[in-house]
């Protein structure tokens, strides 16, 4: 008999957050210090309904906004066509009472767009059976305290293999940046950063499907770029499984909460779309389920928020219809190779800049050089981290897939790496993509929207990101070389320039002493005294002062000694002769 897990409320589900949230590390062993913060904010939803006046009715972080925004989008694989289920923030009652799920074997995928509200969350939570960790890490600008984080993210590899990231670029462009100085803009933009993540988000000022945003870079006078994340979560449900992600793409950034890109988005910059490449792209098109009014009326149009607007279309241009609803990998193939594309448009901009960086340290213009290089460098560490966790998700979801495939037989063990390079995490993956290819009949095996494509591009991203870094490091060796260089010609320049000084004050200082001691008294008209006297003290004096000035006082110190030696040598060779007896006196 088929025993049934008890379905968990959104109201259990809020209380198990909040009872971990509770635990210390005197009372249990696995203590809840770092759902502290998420503990907190849930509860605060209840202190705002409590607190509300009879008459009112309104909704804790519930947007004002009057455009429409689907905040949940839910696409169902179907016999012929995928079924689409959208929800607004209003309609909580509906999703949480919806009893659609994905069919026997077959998966769904659940977009999330943009911020959600604790009573949203834990009906999601509840009703796909999430772990807590997922929505703690995606909301982890909640933790800002040491004591609540305790430096507990990333964790290990083996305590989130249903839960991944990815991180999508946004690239702005303007032509009247260059009138600010570039390294305090990036000071100040660091320090706004960390006050739009303290103040802002968490606040009840940020409301449902507000678009959130993970760093901000300004890359040079003309080029910014914004960061933001995709966290996706595998759970399997009773007939089959379930994909849910939860993208920080949500309503304008204008319409958001301000952050320090705001001050671009004034000047009129303008977002650079990513632009992505199938062989078949040119012959199909897609089309959009949802009002994309939204996205096309914004100010800056951020990567991958149309992704849950057409995307049962998306996989068809892809060719991805057929495996798509069968295995997980295949469903969120689309949502990796647009956060590849984004990437490489950002590297192809870091390599130009850096190119231009270098070739001003050659020119010998060193002017915040150092200080850029830095800059970058930090920046592709990040990426390169985010490459190779992305790699990760990628093998991990092709385990997935494999399992899924391969019910009846033992999952296999991941292969062995020598480190943790994308080269060596990936060959699990693309072993098993290729039985999948084979398995579907995938005629393009090797192409971006493919395991075995797609896993080749993150390993060549990352490889590049790697080298760019090493780039940066060497050109700032470069540049601190031509800086010492630099200053080793101003030494000797000064040292010249001293030594001219010197020769001056060795002439003048002797002159200045024979007019001291004569007090000047001399007169040169009808007087006794001759001017030739002044001559006659000041020219061996001036002399004197030369000999002292050009001699090498530890040679001569060296040659008295020498000579002293010699002449006591001498000496005590005479007394030495003068004591010994003549060989022909006779007594």
């Amino acid at each position: 008999m088929d025993r049934r897990k008890p379905a968990i409320t959104p109201e259990n589900y809020t209380r198990a957050i909040i009872s971990l949230s509770r635990r210390y590390s005197s009372t249990s062993a696995f203590p809840g210090n770092n759902y502290a913060d998420i503990g907190e904010w849930m509860l605060q939803e209840r202190s705002l309904l409590n607190s509300a006046k009879p008459g009112e009715a309104e909704i804790p972080f519930a947007s004002k906004s009057e455009q429409p925004h689907d905040l949940v989008v839910v696409y169902n694989s179907g016999e012929r066509e995928w079924d689409v289920q959208h929800y607004d923030q209003g309609q909580l009652e509906a999703f949480c009472s919806a009893s659609s799920g994905p069919a026997e074997g077959s998966g769904q995928i659940v977009f999330i767009r943009g911020f959600i509200s604790p009573s949203w969350m834990s009906v999601i939570g509840s009703k796909y059976n999430i772990d807590p960790e997922f929505f703690r890490r995606h909301m982890d600008f909640l933790s800002g305290s040491i004591d609540r984080h305790a430096f507990s993210i990333p964790s290990l590899a083996s305590s989130s293999n249903n839960i991944f990231r990815l991180c999508v670029n946004t690239l702005l462009h303007r032509d009247d940046f260059g009138r600010q100085d570039i390294q305090s803009q990036r000071s100040y933009e660091s320090t706004e950063l960390g006050v739009y993540k303290a103040l802002q988000l968490r606040s009840t000022r940020v409301c449902c499907g507000d678009s959130l945003v993970r760093e901000y870079s300004t890359v040079c006078s003309r080029f910014s770029l914004i960061e933001q994340w995709i966290s996706l979560c595998f759970v399997k449900r009773d007939a089959g499984w379930a994909v849910v992600a939860w993208m920080d793409q949500g309503r304008p950034l204008e319409k958001s909460p301000p952050g320090p890109w705001t001050c671009h988005m004034e000047s009129k910059a303008t977002p650079l779309p990513v632009l992505q490449h199938h062989p078949k792209m040119a012959f199909r098109t897609t089309n959009n389920r949802l009002d994309p009014d939204a996205n096309a009326s914004a100010e800056v149009q951020q990567s991958g928020v149309i992704l849950p607007l057409q995307y049962d279309s998306l996989i068809a241009l892809v060719d991805l219809a057929r495996r798509a609803p069968q295995e997980p990998l295949s469903m969120c193939i689309p949502l990796f190779a647009h956060a590849a594309f984004s990437e490489v448009q950002f590297l192809n901009l870091i390599e130009s800049t850096v190119q231009t960086q270098v070739d001003a340290i050659v020119k010998g213009v060193l002017t915040d050089t150092l200080g850029t290089l830095q800059y970058f460098s930090n920046i592709l560490n990040r990426h390169a981290q985010q490459l190779q966790d992305s790699t990760v998700a990628l093998c991990k979801l092709a385990e997935r897939k494999y399992h899924l495939l391969n019910e009846n037989k033992v999952e296999p063990l991941p292969p062995k790496s020598a480190g943790p390079t994308a080269s060596g995490i990936g060959r699990g993956l693309k072993a098993s993509g290729i039985k999948a290819d084979q398995k579907f009949g995938s005629g393009g095996s090797d192409g971006s929207f493919t395991a075995k494509g797609l896993l080749d591009d993150y390993e060549q991203l990352y490889a590049r990101c790697i080298n760019l870094s090493k780039l940066c490091t060497r050109s700032m060796t470069l540049a601190m070389n031509k800086a010492t260089i630099e200053e080793s010609r101003k030494a000797i320049e000064q040292s010249e320039r001293l030594k001219k000084l010197t020769l001056l004050a060795s002439f003048f200082i002797p002159l200045s002493f024979s007019s001291s001691l004569f007090s000047m008294n001399i007169d040169l008209l009808e007087q006794r005294v001759k001017f030739w006297w002044f001559l006659v003290w000041c020219i061996p004096i001036t002399l004197l002062a030369y000999i002292l000035y050009l001699w090498d006082f530890p040679a001569i110190r060296r040659f008295c000694v020498r000579f002293w030696k010699r002449c006591d040598g001498f000496r005590r060779n005479r007394a030495f002769r003068s004591g010994e007896k003549d060989p022909g006196y006779v007594v």
